[in-house]
């Protein structure tokens, strides 16, 4: 979703310049402001990041930290996806952030096209009972407060709520949300070797080698007990296939730590292949979605 914002009349040629060159996300943070603030579920909207901090640049992403009443998070949360894809035509489903630290809730990325490129859009919801913690934490910047925001919940609501928080993140990711995840771990990478940024750059990297083991072992055994890299070669090497896909994660793991975009690309690639081969309806549900993200990636490089 574009928004094409007009300078406010009688300007300054000073004033003109600094609004034409403003940054292009304060167009989507409005959009999502006013979004959001219609739901009678959301309490506070607080921004954070570089467009709190007046430090962005074009390739900085939307953080916006999204308050709910404790007794609609949940379900708030269960139907964000189609809220994001309906209202601003997100190009994924959201990726629940294993990133972001715990503030108490629960935070989702979400690739957004805008004016020919994807944004990167971090919404981090928390239940009201906790936004004053939140805000003392990591100080955002509030820009709407709804009516009712200083009624608390009960307690054995907030407690409910904190309950469906910690199951949810609990909750293993499936081979289609490890698809997602490594869409959006590379849009993070290659933004970050934009920067020249690769101490961050090889922290993705090993995140994304970290999903295609995922892919591996959720499609392959997926009833397995063990957790991250334990007793992989046991599990998965028992079969042909599952042999095959070690030999593709170790070509992963033995390639130079600071990656390169072609590196990075070849990470994502061989995911996809990977999917499409030992988790073919998780790949095949996301093929349309797989192509728009190549053809944004695409466009990007014939800009570079």
């Amino acid at each position: 979703m574009s928004t094409s914002v007009s300078p406010p009349s009688e300007l300054t040629a000073l004033e003109e310049l600094a609004h034409a060159h403003r940054p292009v996300q304060l167009a989507v943070l409005g959009d999502l402001v006013h979004a959001l603030s219609a739901t009678t579920a959301v309490t506070h909207l607080l921004v954070r990041g570089s467009l709190a901090t007046g430090t962005a640049d074009r390739l900085s992403d939307v953080d916006l930290v999204v308050a709910v009443r404790d007794d609609r998070l949940p379900a708030l949360m269960g139907n964000l996806d189609a809220l994001m894809s309906t209202t601003f035509g997100t190009l994924l489903p959201g990726w629940r952030d294993t990133i972001v630290g715990n503030l108490g809730g629960a935070g989702f990325v979400y690739l957004l096209p805008h004016d020919g490129h994807l944004l990167q859009l971090d919404l981090y919801l928390c239940p009201t009972s906790a936004v004053d913690a939140l805000r003392r934490r990591i100080g955002p910047r509030l820009l709407w407060q709804g009516p009712g925001a200083d009624e608390p919940a009960d307690a054995s609501t907030q407690q409910r709520t904190a309950q469906e928080l910690a199951r949810a993140a609990q909750t293993p990711a499936d081979c289609g949300q490890l698809l997602v995840q490594a869409m959006v771990l590379h849009a993070m990478l290659r933004k970050r070797l934009a920067r020249g940024q690769q101490y961050i750059a090889y922290g993705l990297l090993h995140d994304l080698n970290a999903t295609c083991r995922d892919v591996i072992r959720t499609a392959l055994v997926p009833h397995s007990r063990h957790h991250g890299w334990y007793h992989l070669h046991d599990e998965v090497g028992r079969t042909a296939t599952g042999r095959e896909c070690l030999t593709e994660l170790t070509e992963a793991l033995t390639s130079p730590p600071v990656p390169t975009v072609a590196q990075a690309d070849d990470a994502l690639d061989r995911i996809v292949r990977l999917a499409q081969r030992i988790a073919p309806h998780a790949a095949d549900s996301l093929t349309d979605q797989i192509t728009a993200y190549r053809a944004y990636q695409q466009h990007e490089e014939g800009l570079a």
